[in-house]
């Protein structure tokens, strides 16, 4: 318990190599887990193997299905759900709300049922499962709402949101992939939830809404 509750080292983003992030989006709502399962086709599908010089397959492998929108980006495991909102709210401002203040930004972590695979065989292969990151509200510059970590990161510097029209706000949004026991090659899932028609910020989305959600610890 120990070793779990003791600070992770820094990273420094001059001297360690980014990774590669497929980051999902979706308005409204997360993607269903289905979306992102990878099909396994048993040899048989596509005729069996045939050795030789002039060797033909009877059919060829089908190809590999097409996943959600996403953005594609390199970053660090000590980066922030602050920062992801800056890379999508800068990169796709059509998907957001106009005005966008009182928006929404939920982040689920997206990563493969490797227990299950191990526990049920080849055919629980390719099924991923989900754990809520948290969530981040997109206020306007001046807010009275400012958390403390928002103020603190405002004056440090440290993973705040570029100067705007809008700041990136909430309790959750310096929580890092480092702290969600994020590994290269998982997905970053996010819901972006408009205002409310009274125009109040709506409810995070948990784990348990939806279908196909899951919601597996790791």
């Amino acid at each position: 318990m120990a070793a779990r509750d003791a600070p992770r080292p820094k990273i420094d983003r001059q001297t360690t190599t980014p990774f590669h992030l497929k980051l999902f989006y979706r308005s409204n709502a997360y993607h269903n887990l289905s979306d992102f399962t990878v099909s396994q086709p048993s040899p048989s599908s596509f005729g069996r193997p045939v050795s030789g010089p002039n060797a033909i397959r009877s059919r060829s492998p089908p190809p590999p299905p097409a996943l959600p929108a996403h953005l594609q980006i390199y970053t660090w495991q000590s980066c922030t759900l602050r920062e992801l909102s800056q890379l999508l709210t800068s990169a796709l401002p059509s998907m957001l709300p106009d005005p966008p203040i009182g928006t929404r930004l939920c982040f689920r972590l997206i990563y493969p049922d490797t227990k299950g695979a191990a526990m049920m065989g080849p055919g629980a292969q390719g099924r991923y499962l989900s754990k809520d990151l948290g969530s981040v509200i997109i206020g306007p510059r001046d807010s009275p709402y400012r958390d403390s970590n928002d103020e603190e990161s405002s004056r440090n510097g440290a993973g705040g949101a570029r100067p705007g029209p809008f700041r990136l706000q909430g309790n959750d949004a310096d929580k890092t992939l480092q702290e969600a026991r994020f590994v290269i090659g998982d997905y970053v899932d996010c819901a972006i939830l408009p205002p409310l028609e009274d125009g109040s910020v709506a409810p995070p989305i948990s784990g348990g809404r939806g279908p196909n959600v899951g919601g597996g610890m790791r």
